[in-house]
């Protein structure tokens, strides 16, 4: 019996762009029990569960059935088990897509994302260097490869630099001849068009800091916002932001030239960039300069590379005066804090330092797997050494055994396995309890917490942190010092160590810290959105009244 007609295939596809899943479910239910060797059906079943978050696998297995010497459904497979979390299935699909096909460089790119978030960061690199080298016009993949290499402990501050800085020469370069004069009106005081393009529109960490500055931006007469999302994943946090967008576009679908052209047609006078070098990101198409001034913000602590960037929203803590400018090809912006927090209204309450009633202090951890790096277990390693009944607490999927890679370099470092432990992934609200367990954060190197350290300070917990000598190595520290806990930041590893085993030895304090540190939290600028609105809207002003000028991008202050 022949499957369904090209037509009927088609109405399905309809069916899932207008998010009419349990229609189609229904559908492709009944039409697989017809025609069970349906391929497509398969595929577009699992693809409907995974939007849905629902499990896929079993879906995508039985489409794999059906064509097992094809290296693009082991792909195809791989990607749902990546996105059901189970990542070592996937990395073994992805090398099964490989065996069949050594040449395949979106299984290697996708392995070598698995690799990454399983921590493995230098494996990672190898595999993207290796899909660069068998196809150099792959632009996501030196976004990755620049992802990993600013997690990478053993990449200094001038590796970082160059290698961005080539993503320039391959993706930049070769269409500057494109750029296009802009027509947009150089009236210094008029209203302006102000679009904002990012894959992170839902829930995502980048949201907390987003989503609460947005609300005073939309309500100025002084700007017009516009939303180009490159994701169509949506979920109750892409419909709260919506509101506050005169225009929002789902853009998934578009080129860099197409979406270039809607942006000029749109008349935008200053683009941001939420992503950076972040998955999804769009980065090709700010390299045509569709918009007069371009602006990198929130997503990626560290520079774009690009030329067509004119600027890099930061602050005094994450990138001091003349002190990162050198690692940017931007000019840098410079507010009183680089966004505010979003933080949860039904969080828990702040209890007593735990350390109080069990004798022992508990260490945490909960930023992501792949900021754990082989120089972070060794400072954590000395930290246990000197503390024999200190305890470390580690959030992750037990299944798929993640964290193998880090226990390996804890046994090497002579750690044994009774010191950690393990908790699942959990709810918002579940992970924000874990903190009544923990006495202190530890930071990770290079590559720092930011939305942990804010969720843990929100919690009365404080995070012990490293200020590096790059932007991605700043994160933490920012925060501390904007809550006025300077003590808790450090400059080397020596100090982190000892400064662990200080606040150990004085857990008074340490209950006297975490009792005020909400408190702290919210007399800060991490809560004062209005505040932080109106300083964006300042230095939005200033470059948009520079490039009226007709003069090139300048370094911003902004004091208030």
């Amino acid at each position: 019996m022949a499957p369904p007609a090209d037509q009927q295939v088609e109405a399905l596809i309809q069916l899932f762009m207008s998010k009419q899943y349990h229609e189609l479910e229904t559908q492709l239910h009944a039409l697989l029990n017809y025609f069970p060797d349906w391929l497509i059906g398969w595929k577009i079943l699992s693809d409907t569960y995974m939007v849905q978050k629902k499990d896929a696998r079993e879906a995508a297995y039985r489409a794999l059935q059906l064509n097992m010497q094809d290296p693009k459904e082991h792909c195809y497979y791989g990607l749902v088990l990546k996105s059901q979390s189970d990542l070592h299935g996937a990395a073994e699909a992805f090398e099964q897509a490989i065996r069949l096909k050594p040449d395949y460089v979106a299984a290697i790119n996708n392995l070598g994302i698995v690799r990454k978030d399983l921590g493995d960061v230098q494996q990672g690199i190898a595999y993207f260097t290796r899909v660069l080298q068998l196809d150099p016009s792959y632009a996501s993949c030196f976004s990755n490869l620049l992802f990993c290499l600013s997690h990478n402990d053993t990449a200094d501050g001038d590796t970082l630099w160059d290698m961005h800085r080539k993503f320039a020469e391959f993706y930049e370069a070769p269409v500057k001849s494109r750029w296009k004069k802009h027509a947009n009106s150089r009236v210094p005081g008029r209203a302006l068009n102000i679009g904002f393009v990012s894959a992170a529109f839902r829930e995502h960490s980048l949201s907390n800091f987003f989503e609460p500055v947005l609300p005073f931006l939309a309500q100025s007469a002084e700007l017009s916002l516009h939303a180009y999302a490159a994701s169509t994943i949506e979920d109750d946090t892409t419909a709260r932001l919506k509101t506050h967008f005169k225009c929002w576009r789902t853009i998934d679908r578009l080129n860099d030239l197409e979406l270039a052209d809607i942006i000029r047609q749109d008349q935008i006078d200053i683009l941001l960039d939420l992503d950076g070098h972040t998955s999804g990101n769009r980065l090709t198409m700010f390299a045509l300069k569709p918009a007069p001034i371009q602006v990198s913000w929130l997503g990626y602590l560290a520079t774009t590379g690009l030329t067509a960037m004119d600027y890099y929203i930061g602050d005094v803590y994450l990138n001091p005066p003349d002190f990162l400018d050198n690692q940017f090809s931007e000019k840098l912006i410079r507010l009183p804090v680089n966004a505010p927090f979003l933080p949860e209204d039904n969080a828990p309450d702040v209890n007593t330092l735990p350390a109080l009633n069990n004798g022992h202090i508990m260490f945490a951890c909960f930023n992501r797997i792949n900021k754990i790096t082989q120089s972070t277990v060794c400072l954590w390693s000395a930290i246990l050494k000197q503390i024999p009944t200190a305890k470390l607490l580690l959030i992750g999927d037990l299944q798929s055994n993640n964290h193998r890679i880090i226990f390996d370099w804890f046994k090497q470092q002579g750690i044994n396995m009774d010191r950690f432990i393990m908790m699942p992934k959990a709810s918002l609200q579940d992970y924000l309890a874990l903190h009544h367990r923990v006495d202190i954060c530890l930071d990770t190197m290079p590559a720092s917490g930011v939305t942990t350290t804010c969720h843990a300070a929100w919690m009365g917990v404080p995070t012990l942190c490293i200020a590096g000598d790059r932007m991605i190595s700043r994160g933490a520290a920012a925060i501390m010092r904007h809550v006025a806990l300077g003590d808790f930041v450090v400059n080397d590893a020596e100090s982190y160590v000892r400064q662990a085993c200080y606040f150990t030895k004085h857990l008074i304090l340490l209950n006297d810290v975490r009792q005020q540190l909400r408190q702290r939290f919210k007399a800060s600028l991490l809560t004062q959105s209005a505040q932080s609105a109106g300083a964006l809207k300042s230095a939005f002003r200033i470059i948009w009244k520079r490039w009226c000028a007709d003069k090139q991008a300048k370094s911003v202050m902004i004091n208030h």
